[in-house]
């Protein structure tokens, strides 16, 4: 058998016979890869799906805006002047412009060398981390990640290293290298990555460590950042200077390699000591102004959503689901602000706030005691409204300016009689059956309030009865009108902190609430008076600038009318008398415009207020302890009213003195005895309003009740006169008796005219039949008669007849009646006591509740 010959190897089968092998060798793995993927994709085929579409849906939402943080909230005065900033990272968007090239050539040497090549998937590094993902059995340790993938992951999905978070980066990746550029993604990547220390960042990162702006980085400045952004709680420099400075070095030694930088600059970078500058930007202290600011406009945010507030509740159930569901929406609207991204523009006049405060300051210097937490022991707070625009100008919620705690609106307080004139008097003069004239028995009544003082006037009109703070009248007027209803109107003027507790409470009639009142809302409710009725729900807020939504603050809510103008206009006038009557509880504190305004005091003088207004300005000024005590001898008139005037006095010295018009509707007619409108002269005028008498007039019940008192009371006044003329006819008669008998007891002789006396006396005894004075008279005149008669005869030649003892025979005076009260001194602001001798204390709240 022949041996076979071997063939003879070509030089082309020694060429081809190692790609042969190339060949096969690259389709075995195209083939294993295939089998592989097939397996990958059969075994994880939801969650690659599910990865798909989360990717698909973010890519189809994504705005440059996403890619930036929210820069500090800033508030600002009313003459755009910066008053507060609330820290939320100081954080600022850098454009790739200004961010040095030194960072951008760091990041690419570092994180992702084919950057400029790829479009958005590095598949080198992507097999790289998938064969060591297979070799840990589904764990990843190492990336493989793109600067296009590390942004999607900073801005869009955690930083947990799972199979679906990279997978989402691996769909989205390619999507957002369509959408956006090189330099924009790397833009994105630089303003998006922590630097630790709060950085969020280039920007904040560039002050913070080398307090220079982000485009001034130098190498090895820059190598830093891009080291600390790597792991930020690793290679921190201030906490971990070493890490830091190895993986710097690190990173410029990569810099050189891919010939961004020279050798000679890459020693020169790496022979830096690591230096940190740590300049670190506090936000600015909250102060009154900011915190009122913050309030104001987390409410705004809330009117946005479509929230619904409410300030009367019938039952505790519908009082605390409204309450949970408030503080739930309020809580996130106010973290919302205070993490930023917000310019807060507001009717803050920061000279008439400097103004109040100083005035408050200064006022109340004397009382030093402080309490266990530092703070002053004595504080007062005061809220001043323009009633020519609606808003807020001034907020002062303590005295200085370190206490944060702002007791213009978060603590709630008794208001005492400040409460008078918005929960009695003006709806009682809504419903027509009241004016400033109308009587009022003043008189200590079972189970009711007590004057301050302890005086009672009787019948003493409503004007007078609120210029002297008399509590029972104020107390019969609110059970009048119902309680229910008063408190209605405080709930039309936003009034926060209503109880339902207090429904059918007779004692709010003197400020007597189960949890009190704010002092930015009394000032609101004076402005109500001071403008025609109308309530404005303005607070500080004019503008409201989002970083990401533009302007998001609504000015178009209208003002609400509260009170006709007929009442505002009379029961301001009213309130002038509190300041300008000698019995006025305001008495000398009286402006150079004209003003009105009304003190309160509750139990002992615990709680001080005065509130007041000009055309101008409305002002709510509170003096009283964190933990209420008493203060003896302290009256509303005393500390708050002076701080008030004081206030008021210079904000409207340079104004004109406006005085408000009187309504078409209201009439100066006269006043009769007891105090209704007469077409009779009488000396006495007061204001009616004609809107008010048909008000009345159409609620024909209570009409006919009021028209059939009025006539009693007529009847009534009128038996009194009599009953009046009556006594001083019997006063006068029984002082003509008793002068007879002291000249009878006197006389030696009697005269020609002693039998004229004697019969003068017997008919003004006859007068006095059935009365007191007859039975201790009569026999003092029989004495006296029986001893004149014993006397000797006095002949008389020419002389007059003697005449009779003064007033004898003069016919009896009458008088006018006085209006009751009207020029007595006395009666005074006082504490305003419940009828069961009740003490109100404070209730501290969380904003807005």
């Amino acid at each position: 058998m022949k041996k076979q010959r071997k063939k003879k190897k070509t030089r082309w089968s020694v060429f081809l016979k190692p790609i042969k092998v190339i060949l096969f060798t690259f389709l075995a793995v195209m083939v294993l890869g295939c089998l592989a993927g097939g397996a990958v994709f059969l075994k994880y085929q939801d969650e690659i799906l599910a990865c798909k579409e989360k990717a698909d849906s973010i890519m189809s939402k994504t705005s440059k805006t996403d890619f930036s943080q929210p820069t500090d909230t800033r508030v600002y005065d009313s003459s755009g002047t910066l008053i507060g900033t609330i820290n939320s990272g100081h954080y600022e968007y850098v454009p790739i412009t200004g961010i040095s090239e030194n960072l951008q050539n760091a990041y690419v040497a570092q994180e992702d060398r084919r950057f400029y090549k790829h479009h958005g998937i590095d598949y080198q590094g992507l097999l790289r981390a998938g064969l060591v993902f297979i070799k840990n059995k589904g764990v990843f340790t190492q990336g493989g990640s793109t600067i296009t993938q590390q942004v999607i992951k900073n801005t869009y999905l955690s930083q947990e290293r799972t199979f679906q978070r990279k997978l989402t980066e691996f769909f989205a990746a390619p999507q957002m290298e369509k959408k956006y550029t090189k330099p924009e993604i790397l833009e994105f990547y630089c303003n998006t990555n922590f630097y630790a220390n709060r950085c969020y960042g280039v920007s904040e990162a560039s002050r913070y460590y080398f307090d220079k702006e982000a485009k001034d980085l130098t190498i090895w400045e820059a190598a830093t950042l891009a080291g600390i952004s790597n792991n930020p709680s690793k290679y921190d420099p201030v906490a971990h200077p070493e890490a830091s400075q190895k993986k710097r070095n690190q990173i410029i030694n990569s810099m050189a390699i891919c010939k961004f930088i020279t050798e000679e600059e890459s020693e020169n970078a790496k022979a830096q000591p690591i230096t940190v500058a740590k300049i670190y930007e506090p936000g600015m202290k909250e102060n009154y102004q900011t915190s009122y600011a913050i309030h104001a406009a987390t409410l705004e945010l809330m009117k946005n959503d479509g929230f619904v507030f409410k300030y009367v509740f019938n039952n505790k159930a519908s009082y605390d689901a409204y309450k949970e569901q408030y503080q739930e929406l309020y809580q996130t609207k106010s973290d919302m602000i205070r993490n930023g991204g917000f310019e807060i523009h507001t009717s803050l006049n920061t000279d008439i706030q400097n103004l109040l405060q100083g005035m408050i300051d200064d006022r109340l210097k004397k009382f030093k005691e402080v309490q266990e937490n530092g703070k002053l022991a004595l504080q007062g707070a005061a809220v001043c409204v323009d009633n020519r625009t609606g808003y807020v100008v001034a907020i002062v919620g303590g005295r200085g300016t370190d206490d944060e705690y702002n007791r213009g609106f978060l603590s709630r307080r008794q208001p005492g009689s400040t409460i008078k004139p918005l929960i009695d008097y003006a709806p009682a003069f809504e419903s027509g059956f009241y004016y400033p004239s109308r009587l009022v028995n003043d008189n200590l009544f079972d189970k009711g309030p007590k004057n301050s003082g302890g005086k009672y006037f009787g019948p003493i009109s409503v004007r007078e009865a609120l210029n002297r703070s008399l509590n029972t009248v104020a107390w019969q007027v609110l059970a009048d009108i119902g309680v229910d209803k008063g408190i209605g109107y405080l709930g039309k003027m936003h009034f926060n902190g209503l109880s339902y507790l207090d429904n059918g409470n007779t004692s709010m009639s003197i400020g007597g609430f189960t949890e009190g009142a704010r002092v930015v809302d009394m000032a609101k409710g004076y402005a109500v008076l001071a403008n025609k009725g109308m309530y404005s729900s303005k607070s500080c807020i004019t503008s409201i600038q989002s970083q990401y939504d533009g302007e998001i603050y609504n000015q178009s809510q209208a003002d609400e009318r509260i009170f006709t103008e007929d009442t505002a206009y009379m029961i301001t006038d009213v309130l002038k008398g509190t300041l300008d009557k000698p019995y006025g509880t305001g008495y000398g504190l009286g402006l150079t415009v004209p003003a009105a305004g009304k003190t309160g005091t509750t139990n002992s003088n615990k709680d001080t207020w005065f509130c007041g207004y000009t055309k101008y300005y409305t002002t709510a000024i509170w003096v009283g302890y964190d933990t209420p005590k008493a203060m003896p001898g302290v009256y509303g008139k005393t500390y708050s009213g002076r701080i008030w005037h004081d206030f008021m006095a210079e904000i409207n010295k340079d104004l004109p003195a406006l005085d408000w018009d009187m309504p078409a509707t209201v009439s100066l007619s006269n006043v009769d005895s007891i105090g209704e409108k007469t077409d009779k002269e009488t000396g006495r005028k007061d204001l009616f309003s004609s809107v008010a008498e048909a008000a009345a007039r159409a609620d024909a019940g209570r009409w006919q009740q009021e028209e059939e008192r009025k006539k009693l009371e007529s009847q009534s006044q009128k038996n009194a006169e009599a009953a009046q003329q009556s006594q001083m006819a019997a006063d006068q008669a029984a002082a003509a008796i008793q002068t007879i008998i002291n000249e009878f007891n006197g006389l030696q002789y009697r005269d020609s005219t002693t039998d004229e006396k004697i019969n003068t006396a017997h008919s003004l005894l006859d007068q006095l039949a059935g009365t007191e004075y007859y039975d201790s008279l009569s026999p003092q005149l029989e004495a006296a008669i029986n001893r004149v008669m014993s006397l000797p005869k006095k002949e008389e030649s020419g002389t007059k007849p003697q005449e009779v003892g003064p007033g004898v025979t003069r016919p009896s005076e009458t008088t006018t009646p006085v209006f009751p009260g009207d020029m007595e001194p006395g009666g005074g602001d006082g504490p305003d006591q419940g009828p069961d001798g009740s003490d109100y204390g404070p209730i501290q709240v969380e904003p807005g509740m």
